[in-house]
């Protein structure tokens, strides 16, 4: 993580910090590269945070340390895509619109790394479509249970005013909880919002 090391440390605190709490429940054989495909996504992301958001790096605060004015780093959680849960009833099968497609708020920055499905009989076959500005293409994710990552051929940043425009394949009707694994950049007044256990 060299280039981790190159950054301001409060960038440094603010991803260590965010890379142990987002990969807790990773199952311990994959931890190591979820967290390093979190940090490597996250320093690309925030490269270019100062010109898409507007912020300046020292404005970049730990998760656990909520101050008006900052921004900090935080999971991907449903209300940032406009729900209450990543869960979905699926009434019918085959390609279906994602039900986290948005278009990303001005004053936020994702970073997706890949996709977990922790639903105990998982719905979704395969994915694919836009994020952002680039095309993800068909991506088998079939194969996910619990809390395992099934990680992206790449990482994606997606910048304000983006759209997140997926298909996703259903084979069966019932809940599904298909989601994004990564992060988000964001004012931390609005982080505060999302996550009550932290302030």
């Amino acid at each position: 993580m060299e280039a981790l090391e190159n950054l301001p440390a409060n960038i440094q605190e603010a991803v260590a910090e965010f890379t142990v709490m987002a990969t807790a429940n990773i199952p311990v054989d994959q931890r190591d590269l979820i967290k390093a495909r979190l940090v490597s996504g996250l320093i690309d992301a925030l490269s270019e945070a100062p010109k898409v958001l507007g912020l300046k790096l020292e404005d970049i605060i730990r998760p656990t340390k909520m101050v008006s004015g900052k921004y900090t780093i935080v999971e991907l959680r449903p209300e940032l895509f406009n729900l209450s849960s990543f869960r979905y009833n699926w009434a019918s099968t085959g390609e279906q619109s994602c039900p986290w497609n948005i278009t990303v708020p001005e004053r936020a920055m994702l970073v997706i790394v890949g996709f977990q499905n922790p639903e105990p009989s998982p719905k979704t076959r395969y994915v694919y479509g836009k994020i952002g500005v680039d095309d993800l293409p068909v991506y088998y994710v079939g194969d996910l249970e619990g809390f395992r990552v099934k990680v992206t051929p790449r990482n994606f940043a997606v910048k304000p005013k983006t759209s997140i425009e997926l298909k996703q394949y259903i084979e069966a009707a019932g809940y599904d909880e298909f989601r994004p694994f990564g992060a988000a950049i964001i004012p931390a007044d609005q982080a505060v919002k999302l996550s009550p256990s932290l302030s």
